[in-house]
């Protein structure tokens, strides 16, 4: 009597790296629960660098998803999954903004914006504060003005940092350039941000 091959562990349970080697063998269930966990991530490091655009974010994102799923049987982990996923985006919403012209920010793309970055936000009292809320959106939509005049470097290296939380090496992977140039593009950026969030000290 031949013993049982021992089952996969659920997905749920699964790291990332296990669920891209999964995926990578045509495991669906296993794709499925990565894009779960890192969807998010991209599509909000994607807004972010279409200045808002939320249509194209999803378009540069979506499309960078099924790059993924081609690309994961050669996926060799030298890297972490959210990192490699990261670079294709920051590659496809590079590509998107050389194509067409910047747009301007107004309110009407802060808006979608500020609501989608809620998550990164304090979560709101029970008690409704008209003022309270009225600053805390003045002042995201001045850092959302401020991260638009950062040169491309810069706004990609902080918002890597300070909102998905990627080391410099990450990043460095990501941008396709070292951890000390990360750290100088951070500095800048972080100095340029602090000029201009002045009014807020």
């Amino acid at each position: 009597m031949s013993a049982e091959k021992p089952s996969a562990p659920p997905v749920g349970d699964a790291s990332d790296h296990a669920l891209a080697r999964r995926a990578g063998l045509g495991d669906r269930e296993a794709f499925a629960e990565l894009f779960a966990r890192l969807f998010p991530g991209t599509l909000r490091y994607a807004t972010h660098l279409l200045d808002g655009d939320a249509r194209a974010a999803e378009d540069v994102v979506q499309e960078a998803w099924i790059k993924a799923w081609r690309a994961l049987p050669d996926f060799a982990g030298r890297s972490t999954v959210q990192t490699w996923l990261f670079t294709i985006v920051q590659r496809g919403t590079y590509d998107r903004r050389r194509r067409r012209r910047p747009l301007a920010v107004d309110d009407d793309l802060l808006e979608p914006l500020a609501l989608r970055a809620s998550q990164n936000r304090p979560a709101p009292s029970s008690r409704t504060d008209p003022e309270r809320e009225y600053l805390q959106r003045e002042l995201w939509e001045t850092l959302q003005l401020a991260l638009s005049e950062l040169p491309w470097t810069q706004r990609s290296a902080w918002m890597l940092r300070e909102l998905e939380d990627l080391s410099y090496a990450e990043i460095a992977q990501v941008l396709d350039t070292t951890p000390t140039v990360v750290r100088g593009q951070l500095h800048r950026a972080r100095r340029t941000l602090a000029i201009r969030m002045e009014q807020w000290r």
